[in-house]
């Protein structure tokens, strides 16, 4: 499966991926500025789901679907959850394009032709977006029916979608310390290459 997506990915462009990367913010930026907030007032200023990258208690979700009132919970419902179902598919391509441009911006830099996107680090680095869409997908699926349930909810029920929030945060969290490590890495490659081409250029002049 990683080697079709690999394959695949070696046509995506740096339009695609604006494309991915805009229509990805765009959703993430109504989430952040309506749905999140207004949702969160609902339930007496606490943070929903979601935005609890450590995961949440037992108690912690209880009192929210407590305090969450009728309104809170159509938005929950009917805008919040529905633009997650676009944002974790959006953010996954996005993610993805990101590694396969910044590997060929690194061949570029080392002048090479090789694109190592078949390496087992590669498909390492490549499964932590998927695995992130994946646990989101999951997790959409498990504040659903703690919606459902409401003030009645189960406590393995809160307990499964806080692994699912937990290993959805550490899969992102990964993911982007290594684009920031490679984006690092292409800047020490730019550097060392312009300063070997003034290097050499200073010797034929002399």
């Amino acid at each position: 499966m990683i080697n079709r997506l690999a394959k695949g990915l070696e046509a995506v462009t740096v339009k695609l991926w604006l494309l991915f990367l805009l229509l990805s913010q765009s959703i993430y930026a109504i989430m952040q500025n309506y749905s999140i907030p207004r949702t969160s007032r609902e339930a007496g200023g606490l943070l929903i789901f979601d935005m609890n990258p450590l995961g949440y208690t037992y108690e912690y979700a209880h009192k929210f679907l407590t305090q969450l009132s009728e309104e809170g919970y159509t938005l929950y419902l009917h805008v919040q959850l529905p633009l997650d179902i676009l944002f974790p598919i959006l953010n996954c391509l996005t993610g993805l394009s990101t590694f396969i441009l910044l590997i060929r911006l690194y061949n570029k830099v080392k002048n090479t032709s090789a694109l190592p996107i078949y390496s087992s680090l590669s498909k390492a680095v490549l499964a932590l977006p998927i695995a992130a869409m994946l646990f989101d997908y999951l997790e959409n699926i498990m504040i659903f029916t703690m919606l459902a349930y409401k003030a009645a909810v189960p406590i393995s029920l809160v307990f499964v979608a806080s692994t699912f929030t937990i290993i959805k945060s550490i899969s992102t969290v990964v993911f982007y310390i290594v684009v920031i490590a490679i984006l690092l890495v292409n800047g020490v490659a730019w550097i060392r290459s312009r300063s070997k081409k003034e290097q050499i250029d200073g010797e034929f002049r002399d």
